[in-house]
């Protein structure tokens, strides 16, 4: 039985580290990883579990642990495997090879002030140490903020820094069991060839982990849509997701700096009691009465996660998503996130004013006889919820050359007053290979566009060319690597930045080109390359030279032969014919669902003002 069969959606969610790019995910391919742990360790397994059948990273992981008691809360199936093992600490010295060791420790526990539990943990790191030791393991050892004791008022704490302990609190012996495991670790690392990372989380967030926070009768009562209470406090606390621990563990194993220290947390998750409560009432307010009652003290603390993310590991979930994907999981039904916060509110209107644009690029391409299809996620869109991917906030049409440069010629002047046809060759400030329709006294920017102030910046609608491309395998290897070098070019030119594609040399080389050669040049050579084979007589394929879609490579060219209407939103729109195999080609089993913690919008936007189109609705009529 497969690992996804055994999972429930929010398993799934965090189980498929959508937060984890793929390159860093590649670093652990064909890995063997000990773990060893508790509930984040369960966790942990069934993720990697999850991503050897989703993404084929053939990792072997071995589960450590004092007895086969540790397996209970295991489904029993994982012992038949070939990718799991159990093996406990009597038996662990007859492994011989293990490349990570992930110790996630007492992290996220509840109750751990009792002195067996010291004890034990002591016995499993003095252990799993000496297999560090032995094999020469790269190891992570996770603790938590609990470490730094209970936290002042209005400080956060930085990784060497220490709230006072009074030993006479229960609170206080959780904190020093934690100090005393990390140093345990040190003194077991000292003298031996191994790099050690320990990694300190916030309060870690997860639905459907088991792991038990002080929110969870919150939201408990929220999904049963009985009156929540909070206990308040006058400090802040950090929060993080689970996604984000994994993401800082592959992080840890593959690219930061070993033999430190990190603090890990979710994005713009240090908050107060009072905060958190303010943020489920602006969500769940209409469901239930949440109040902030009493007063109470975790032993817990606000935490500065600053340096983890300077070496590159940014944390990707936010506090409201994580409390949202809490709340929902306690749901007999429901399960869908508020997106009407996405975007601030304007997520609603957004998406009509892209349907606007699909039915005016229908009107023009119509009465020129031009073909084009619905592309990328609005294509899925179409076929798997007859509209938009309902957290979607962009469209994307797709057209052969021919096509592509007809409507070229003649979108300016087909087109009302209130959209600009935007090309290279129209904007002297904009190097997008592509064209794009942009609204008129509106701005939709992400981070890299807003940097480019001189180029309109309106609420944008793609249209993508799709070209044909060699027909053996080795002469589209070469037009597809051109492709990309001449692209890296003119992004990295154009954005100021140094490539890093993860070769050395195609760097190198990028880099010395992208200074020598002006923008306008690599541009114009980038297009040279996008239509190299458009004369192409018996061309058998097509390739998406100019969208995201590149990387997968190329495709039949019968994909894209004829066109059929189908429903969206309450119009019929062009799709391929051939939309199955088209749609199986870029997304696999396109029906699956996103990660539920990725359904939040998919551009990060840093300049939005949609002016007089707030509530912008078309006026329909049958």
């Amino acid at each position: 039985m497969q690992i996804k069969d055994l999972l429930n959606e929010f398993e799934a969610d965090w189980a498929a580290m959508p937060q984890v790019e793929a390159e860093k995910l590649s670093l652990i391919k064909n890995k063997s990883i000990i773990i060893c742990g508790h509930k984040l360790a369960r966790c942990l397994c069934y993720a990697l579990l999850y991503l050897n059948e989703t993404k084929d990273l053939n990792i072997k992981i071995t589960l450590a642990g004092k007895s086969r008691e540790c397996m209970s809360d295991y489904h029993a199936e994982l012992l038949i495997r070939n990718d799991f093992e159990f093996i406990d600490f009597n038996s662990i010295s007859e492994i011989t090879k293990a490349d990570y060791i992930v110790f996630t420790g007492l992290c996220g526990e509840d109750n751990i002030n009792d002195v067996k539990i010291f004890a034990d943990e002591i016995s499993a790191i003095k252990t799993i140490s000496s297999v560090s030791a032995k094999l020469c393991a790269k190891t992570v050892h996770l603790s938590d903020s609990r470490v730094y004791g209970i936290g002042k008022p209005h400080r956060v704490y930085s990784e060497n820094e220490y709230a006072s302990l009074d030993i006479n609190s229960p609170d206080s012996l959780t904190a020093q069991l934690m100090r005393t495991s990390e140093t345990m670790w040190k003194c077991c690392q000292k003298g031996n060839d191994y790099e050690l990372t320990i990694l300190r989380t916030g309060i870690v967030l997860g639905a459907s982990t088991n792991i038990n926070t002080c929110l969870d009768s919150a939201f408990e009562a929220i999904a049963q849509k009985s009156n929540a209470q909070i206990i308040g406090s006058d400090k802040k606390y950090s929060f993080v997701y689970i996604s984000d621990v994994f993401r800082a563990i592959v992080y840890s194993l593959t690219t930061i700096k070993s033999n430190t220290t990190y603090n890990v947390t979710g994005n713009n998750s240090t908050a107060s009691m009072t905060t958190v409560g303010a943020i489920l009432h602006d969500i769940y307010s209409e469901r239930c009465n949440i109040q902030i009652s009493g007063t109470s003290e975790l032993c817990a603390c606000a935490i500065n996660s600053s340096k983890i993310f300077d070496e590159g590991c940014a944390p990707q979930i936010d506090l409201e998503t994580a409390l949202e994907i809490c709340v929902m999981s306690k749901m007999q039904a429901e399960k869908t996130m508020s997106l009407p916060h996405s975007h601030e509110g304007r997520l609603n209107s957004i998406q009509e004013i892209m349907l606007a644009f699909l039915l005016e690029m229908d009107r023009i391409c119509k009465k020129h006889n031009i073909k084009w299809f619905l592309g990328g996620g609005t294509l899925l869109g179409a076929i798997r919820h007859n509209g938009f991917i309902p957290w979607d906030d962009d469209a994307d049409i797709m057209m052969l050359r021919e096509d592509y440069d007809k409507f070229c010629k003649i979108a300016a002047s087909e087109l009302p007053p209130s959209i600009t046809f935007q090309t290279y060759e129209n904007d002297k400030n904009c190097f997008y290979d592509f064209a794009k329709l942009r609204l008129n006294d509106t701005v939709f920017a992400t981070g890299f566009a807003k940097n480019h102030t001189q180029m309109h910046n309106g609420i944008a609608f793609d249209i993508f060319c799709h070209d044909k491309t060699a027909n053996s395998k080795f002469g589209q290897k070469i037009h597809l690597a051109l492709t990309l070098f001449t692209r890296a070019l003119v992004f990295n030119k154009w954005n100021n930045r140094k490539a890093d594609n993860g070769s050395k040399l195609q760097s190198v080389m990028t880099n010395f080109f992208k200074c020598i050669l002006p923008l306008r040049f690599s541009l114009w050579l980038e297009i040279k390359i996008l239509k190299f084979f458009k004369n192409k007589k018996n061309a058998k394929y097509l390739y998406d030279g100019m969208g995201r879609n590149i990387y997968n490579g190329s495709f039949p060219i019968e994909y894209l032969d004829e066109v059929i209407y189908v429903d969206f939103e309450r119009y019929k729109l062009p799709v391929p014919k051939e939309y199955d195999k088209y749609l199986t080609f870029l997304y696999g089993d396109y029906t699956e669902l996103a990660p539920l913690s990725t359904r939040m919008g998919c551009h990060v936007i840093e300049r939005c003002d949609i002016g007089k189109y707030d509530g912008f609705k078309i006026n329909f009529s049958k």
